[in-house]
């Protein structure tokens, strides 16, 4: 096996009209007197949606803006979240503890047991409420941290329609 490549023609411009073909490309019969020259490329071939630099450079800070816009909003929800997490971490710790607390005062075993069944009610209530609320708090983060691009993304394809 070999690993030699052949090399590539290297590439003429537009504008230097005497290019000379390549092994691989017929050879046309050169123009004479009588026969009509070509005509140079026109402006009209130049693709349609070609734009300035300047509209180029301002659509390039508009997306990077819509990009620092959805940072910033996933930042304020990821915020959220672990605001409510430590919230629920903070009432599960107390609860924890009053639980503790009132298991060093029983007598029974009956005591004991409707102590942890009070405690794992509780636990459960609380887990079922956070986890909603942190289930809406990241439906309400993703949906404004997508609003940007996306509404970016709808303004681009609108523009090329």
């Amino acid at each position: 096996m070999s690993d030699i490549k052949a090399k590539r023609v290297p590439r003429e411009s537009i504008q230097n009209g005497s290019r000379e073909p390549s092994a691989a490309e017929p050879v046309a019969p050169t123009p004479t007197e009588s026969s009509p020259k070509p005509a140079p490329p026109s402006v009209a071939a130049a693709p349609r949606h070609a734009a300035p630099a300047d509209d180029v450079f301002a659509y390039g800070q508009q997306a990077w803006a819509a990009l620092a816009e959805a940072q910033a909003a996933a930042a304020r929800g990821f915020e959220a979240l672990v605001g409510e997490i430590n919230t629920l971490t903070r009432s599960e710790m107390a609860a924890a503890t009053n639980s503790a607390t009132a298991m060093l005062g029983v007598k029974t075993l009956a005591e004991a047991v409707e102590v942890n069944l009070g405690y794992a009610r509780r636990s459960f209530d609380a887990l079922i409420g956070s986890s909603a609320k942190l289930s809406e708090i990241g439906v309400k983060a993703a949906a404004d941290a997508s609003r940007p691009i996306l509404t970016r993304f709808g303004s681009g394809w609108k523009a090329m329609h």
